[in-house]
């Protein structure tokens, strides 16, 4: 995860995953937008999946514990609050 942007109210990550891969369980502690520049992964999280993939988009709520399967190599960009923290749980 790079941090590509940051100002007095936001930041900008980048995450580039392998195909096979899968990013553990986590929240963050603000309000998540994901722009997908490439890719597929499946988001899942409280009983629903989401499939992601080339020019999607979806907002995540503030500590909505989720987690990604990333079935092609995936490439995305998240907007979050300029202090939000990414936290890794066992929830």
């Amino acid at each position: 995860m790079q941090e590509l942007q940051k100002n007095d109210s936001y930041k900008v990550v980048k995450i580039e995953i392998p195909a096979g891969t899968n990013m553990p369980r986590h929240f963050a502690t603000s309000d998540a937008f994901v722009i997908v520049e490439s890719g597929n992964a499946l988001l899942i999280y409280e009983g629903e999946t989401a499939e992601l993939k080339k020019g999607s988009n979806l907002s995540i709520p503030s500590h909505e514990p989720h987690l990604l399967k990333v079935t092609e190599d995936f490439r995305a960009f998240i907007v979050l609050a300029k202090d939000a923290v990414i936290t890794y749980s066992a929830l």
